[in-house]
């Protein structure tokens, strides 16, 4: 055995693309598919609030009349 041998020339790497395309795109579904459920879990309608707050945007400033339910 030669104390160093020459490198296999490795010239379509079909399988390593594959991989390195398909792992990378299966980390977001992990990532989306628990953030879409609590997305349509807040979605529901509060029946009684607590607070109702009126968000009003004007040209150059906002501002945030509070209102307290009661």
């Amino acid at each position: 055995m030669p104390k160093n041998p020459i490198p296999q020339r490795i010239v379509y790497g079909t399988t390593i693309e594959i991989l390195r395309t398909i792992f990378p795109s299966i980390i977001p579904m992990f990532i989306a598919i628990p953030s879409f459920a609590l997305l349509y879990s807040m979605d529901e309608v509060v029946v009684d609030p607590a607070i109702t707050i009126k968000a009003i945007g004007h040209q150059w400033y906002k501002s945030a009349p509070l209102h307290e339910g009661g």
